[in-house]
């Protein structure tokens, strides 16, 4: 869990010296554009992958000397789907850009990652499925990094465009790759006897049910800087993306939990573990949102610039909607490694459906706050959905996903001795 929580961390901590390079080089417009262009990439990017990094997963987490096969027929797939996808996209920009030239052009570009983006999310997933979290991250480590050296010479110099941040942005994460070659290579060799699970029909049958799910979840996190630009224009949008970075960091700790549970509860179901893990999760995210919450109205003009104090107010509803969405994302997972992966589908469907229409009413009238305002709404349908779906079906009961336990502080407290004594033991 550490080393997930670490690799989770990264990233977002990063941001918190990226963002404000973007932001202070590219001005709340510029800053706009460039969310305009990975905003497709990155939708794109999911509704190409019809589930299958996630079926490839579970398939190994099951049975683990099918690794081979399964990732073999996870990249097969997604290496057809992503030229399919890169293909649609490239058809899309004059509406997507809101019929700016500049946008269009910088969409076209981040297009051009969608591949080798699916290709890295397999390799991912196959790390993950055999506990090689330290590999997960060091990828996360590595192309956060990258994304930085790339981007402070260019703004020390004066030079960083928005051509060269969507570049950067879009590209970095491709880099990723190379750290799970030599783990392929070290894969048990390929099975003679395939079951299902690990064949193209089988990846495709578990992959198409979470992948509506996983749709419907990016949709509902991400559709709205798809739409912001045709909607209420990119300076809007540019206050909305920094909003977004912002309410990322308390997901740290969801993720980090979210993405072990997944694994070990494909393994071995223990209900107690589950719920706990919900709570766990919700009450350290609750804390972090609440200090981030109190302290932006100080940092976050300073670094991102006084033009981005109107992102503070729709920071705070993004934290808020990070919060409740939590204890139904843990139960998400705990649906989808029980072989329900379509109850979470139906329900973040639902919520998607919700979403949208709100952004659609709200967006064109309140701008960024409207966005976040139907994010919230659609967060706490998903996450409560969720949670009715799995006391329904596995008869874990709703309430014990939330509150605190005084289980719950002894679990985090020997969590905190163990930490403590690994850091202790370490060599000077």
């Amino acid at each position: 869990m550490t080393i997930s929580l670490l690799g989770n961390a990264f990233p977002p901590l990063v941001a918190l010296f990226s963002g404000p390079i973007l932001a202070q080089a590219l001005g709340v417009d510029g800053r706009g554009s460039v969310a305009a262009a990975i905003a497709p990439m990155a939708l794109v990017v999911t509704v190409a992958t019809f589930g299958v990094p996630e079926a490839v997963t579970w398939a190994i987490a099951r049975s683990p000397g099918l690794a081979r096969n399964a990732a073999g027929r996870g990249l097969l797939i997604l290496a057809l789907a992503g030229v399919l996808a890169t293909a649609g996209i490239l058809l899309a920009p004059p509406w997507l850009s809101g019929g700016d030239p500049g946008v269009q052009q910088l969409i076209i570009v981040a297009s051009l990652a969608i591949v080798p983006n699916l290709l890295v999310g397999v390799l991912r997933g196959v790390a993950s499925a055999t506990n090689h979290w330290r590999l997960v991250t060091i990828e996360r480590i590595l192309t956060s990094s990258l994304r930085l050296a790339v981007l402070i010479p260019f703004w020390l110099t004066g030079t960083l465009t928005p051509l060269v941040a969507t570049i950067t942005v879009a590209g970095m994460p491709v880099v990723g790759a190379f750290v799970y070659i030599g783990h392929l290579r070290r894969l048990d060799p390929r099975a003679l006897v395939v079951p299902r699970e690990a064949r193209v029909a089988g990846l495709l049958g578990y992959g198409g049910r979470i992948w509506v799910g996983s749709l419907s979840g990016i949709l509902l996190s991400r559709v709205d800087q798809v739409l912001m630009t045709p909607l209420a224009g990119t300076y809007q949008l540019g206050l909305y993306v920094v909003a977004v970075s912002i309410s990322e960091l308390p997901l740290i700790i969801h993720h980090a939990v979210r993405d072990v549970t997944f694994v070990t509860d494909a393994a071995d179901s223990v209900d107690a573990r589950l719920s706990a893990s919900a709570r766990i999760s919700t009450a350290l995210s609750a804390l972090a949102a609440l200090f981030i919450g109190l302290t932006m109205l100080w940092w976050l003009p300073f670094l991102f610039g006084e033009d981005f104090r109107g992102s503070i107010p729709v920071a705070a509803v993004l934290l808020l909607a990070v919060v409740l969405l939590t204890p139904g994302s843990i139960a998400g997972s705990g649906l989808s490694a029980r072989g329900r992966p379509g109850l979470r589908s139906l329900s973040l469907t639902i919520a998607c459906a919700i979403n949208i229409g709100l952004l659609v009413w709200l967006a064109p009238a309140l701008g960024a706050m409207g966005a976040a305002l139907a994010t919230l709404a659609g967060s706490v349908i998903a996450s409560n959905l969720n949670l009715v779906f799995l006391s329904r079906v596995f008869g874990i009961g709703f309430f014990q996903f939330y509150g605190v336990r005084r289980s719950d502080l002894q679990t985090l407290g020997r969590y905190a001795r163990r930490a403590a004594l690994r850091v202790r033991r370490r060599p000077a």
